[in-house]
């Protein structure tokens, strides 16, 4: 790698500084001679920078939850591709999303979730703006005494919207504004949902883990089943090897999915199915990966959001939400079921986290260089790699 991108002038990078010409070769040639990314993609600031400004920006990004913002006033502060963002729920219902920053001076207007608050207002000189974003007043602006409510003539000091959209309880931002519409972004999700209502959803647990490992090496494990017999004992028991088909990919979203013949409490065992599903439906378990770090698993009786969340080059945080049906998410005769399924996350990721961390720690070793993969399961993660560099080689 080129020593100055190695040092913190790293703007003027790009992501071929980060790759010779042999890995290039390896990351686009077929997989059982190819790999996937370098070393310097989970150990690099100046790579982690650059993916920011490109991969997250370009791309549809998870922001928050809509359950977090029932009502008119609720706010909740995210940070995107590095970038200050605050959610609200506007007067009319409406979810937008605004960078987190007063036109003044600069001083970022929400630190913590806030519930019913109507004006947001800057804490350095009380700037306020309505929850759709327009300035409404600036007081003393033109003197002590002397304020500002001519909300005709100040648009420029209006905040700066950034494109929104939401899909069921999952809000997203794209911030650059040049991503194709969310439900085109969607489709080759939404295309293999038909069957399943998700209107039935509700929201039943939500589970936080940090990682001290890049945010990729989280998703790879997620698409990848080829750990399962060696880390997730239960859960090689419940669906083997031979009983798994390699994961698949579709331009930007990830897949993979099995048949199972038996139910267990683990997964969800008495709990109600998505009314009125097909029968064909009713033994599966499918799993996507949205570009770049949105994941979900769909079974009969549950939906579960996985959203692994860069909050370093070395560290992420892992975020599950586990959806019910009905009363499936809250009703006492279905606490049990609902725990189940809960302490089952709960071990997978404590089995999964030991071995995320310690793929991050390998990625220090001059031993490693991208990976030898396997024809059969590891496609998938090449093509991930090939996401990840094509979306910092494009322009933004």
């Amino acid at each position: 790698m080129p020593a100055r991108c190695m040092t913190e002038m790293a703007d003027t990078c790009s992501v071929t500084d980060f790759f010779d010409e042999e890995q290039l070769a390896r990351l686009h040639g077929p997989t059982e001679t190819g790999s996937a990314l370098p070393n310097a993609a989970y150990t690099s600031e100046a790579f982690h920078r650059l993916e920011q400004d490109t991969v997250f920006r370009k791309s549809w990004v998870f922001a928050a939850f809509h359950h977090q913002l029932k009502n008119p006033g609720d706010r909740y502060p995210v940070d995107i591709a590095g970038r200050p963002v605050v959610v609200v729920c506007g007067e009319d219902g409406k979810i937008r999303a605004f960078h987190n920053v007063c036109r003044h001076r600069g001083a970022k207007l929400v630190n913590e979730p806030q519930s019913s608050c109507k004006p947001l207002v800057c804490p350095n000189h009380s700037w306020s703006y309505s929850l759709e974003g327009k300035l409404l007043a600036r007081p003393h602006f033109y003197g002590g005494g002397k304020h500002d409510h001519n909300r005709e003539t100040c648009h420029r000091a209006d905040l700066r919207e950034i494109r929104c959209d939401t899909w069921h309880d999952w809000i997203f931002v794209n911030l650059d504004g040049s991503a194709p519409e969310l439900n085109q972004y969607l489709k080759p999700v939404t295309d293999r949902l038909s069957g399943y209502d998700f209107t039935a959803l509700q929201i039943g647990s939500t589970l936080e883990f940090d990682i001290k490992a890049n945010w990729k090496l989280a998703i790879e494990n997620f698409i990848e089943p080829y750990h399962v017999f060696s880390c997730h004992p239960w859960l090689h028991s419940f669906v083997s090897m031979e009983e798994r088909t390699a994961p698949e990919f579709q331009d930007h979203v990830l897949l993979c999915g099995y048949e199972f013949r038996k139910t267990d409490p683990a997964r969800g065992e008495g709990l109600p199915y998505f009314p009125d599903l097909p029968e064909e439906k009713g033994h599966r378990g499918d799993w996507f990966v949205l570009f770049p770090n949105f994941a979900l698993e769909v079974f009969p009786d549950q939906v579960d959001v996985f959203i692994a969340t860069p909050t370093g080059i070395d560290q992420c945080r892992e975020t599950i939400a586990l959806y019910f049906i009905g009363d499936g998410a809250h009703a006492d005769r279905y606490s049990e079921g609902r725990n189940a399924v809960i302490q089952n996350w709960l071990d997978l990721n404590r089995e999964d986290i030991g071995i995320i961390e310690r793929m991050q720690a390998g990625r220090s070793s001059e031993g490693f260089d991208g990976g030898v993969l396997s024809p059969y399961w590891d496609p998938v993660l090449q093509h991930f790699a090939r996401l990840v560099y094509r979306g910092m080689s494009e322009e933004a």
